[in-house]
């Protein structure tokens, strides 16, 4: 039964080779960037699913999302003499928002587990989008400091997608070497998984030369574009107080922003059920639930990444949600 739950993710995952085969590079993109959204707003919003994918389907989709660029690389090498760099970017973007959507996810989930397995395989991912540090930062600072300021993955109600990434971007690396830091005696975890990136980046110059690189580039940056997006609709414009001895109250579910929507649960693992996942981390996909009390995303993430890329549209459709969040009790003394 899992498997049905996991058609929608899996198809995902496979349209970049799907594309190469039909000769429709752009097939990934249509998809992610019209189709899903569209999907969420017509029958998601509707709908009410409980998917269960168990202990080994995410493990096996991982497989098949780094099976992707290994073989979109491979296909790159052997015909990169004739091929235009501009059609090689678009195959790595095509990746890259495999690796965004469905391998970041994957690896959020993955990386909350205790087996040394799936821990490696979040890793893996994570390195070949040049994004390792992600999982320091958000398993041991993220999740302690969500709805505060000095968190690098929550967006201030003032900020607009453009403005928060140089800030998300910087200071998730600052954070994880920080929190790296901290295991002494042992190589800082951060420039190890960093050095892992250069490795693998290094070996796809060494198999396709210059394309491999532009593969890599342009993967990474649509998939940290995504994940960037991802976090700032999470938590954008929500605070928690702090007292005046220092400490901040504790993280509820009014200061993470939830989304009902079946789409988007079944594309993202539950992550959508966000606001449970912070306040209960220790709970996986397969037992997450949608939190009524938490303020409510009017549309599914597909939707949410394209509206936050467009500021003003995003504010108008937004502020008047965030401003009834505002007046919620728990939240009505906060400033702006």
């Amino acid at each position: 039964m899992f498997w049905l739950y996991a058609l929608l993710p899996v198809l995902f995952t496979i349209t970049p080779s799907l594309g190469l085969l039909w000769g429709q590079p752009g097939l990934t993109g249509l998809l992610g960037f019209l189709v899903l959204p569209l999907l969420e707003w017509v029958w998601g919003r509707r709908a009410t699913v409980q998917p269960q994918w168990g202990l080994q389907a995410p493990r096996a989709i991982m497989t098949l999302v780094l099976l992707q660029p290994v073989l979109l690389l491979a296909w790159v090498s052997s015909a990169s003499p004739g091929m235009p760099l501009w059609h090689v970017a678009i195959l790595g973007l095509a990746c890259g928002s495999v690796g965004g959507a469905v391998g970041i996810v994957l690896a959020h989930e993955l990386g909350h587990r205790r087996s040394p397995l799936d821990r490696g395989l979040a890793r893996l991912l994570l390195c070949l989008v040049g994004w390792g540090h992600y999982l320091i930062e958000h398993n041991r600072g993220h999740h302690r400091h969500a709805a505060l300021w000095h968190d690098p993955a929550t967006a201030r109600r003032e900020e607009s997608l453009w403005s928060f990434l140089p800030r998300y971007w910087v200071g998730v690396w600052r954070a994880a070497v920080a929190l790296g830091r901290e295991q002494r005696g042992r190589l800082n975890e951060a420039w190890a998984l960093a050095a892992l990136t250069a490795a693998l980046w290094g070996a796809a110059w060494a198999l396709a030369g210059t394309a491999g690189l532009v593969f890599c580039l342009a993967q990474a940056a649509v998939a940290q574009l995504l994940v960037a997006s991802v976090d700032y609709v999470e938590h954008w414009g929500l605070q928690r107080r702090v007292g005046s001895d220092g400490r901040p109250e504790r993280l509820t579910a009014q200061h993470v922003w939830d989304c009902s929507n079946a789409v988007s649960d079944l594309m993202l693992f539950n992550l959508p059920r966000h606001a449970h996942h912070h306040t209960e981390p220790w709970h996986g996909a397969d037992d997450l639930r949608h939190t009524q009390a938490a303020p409510q995303m009017p549309t599914g993430y597909a939707g949410m990444v394209l509206l936050s890329l467009v500021p003003p549209l995003f504010r108008r459709v937004m502020e008047p949600r965030l401003a009834t969040t505002l007046r919620a009790p728990s939240l009505a003394n906060e400033s702006a």
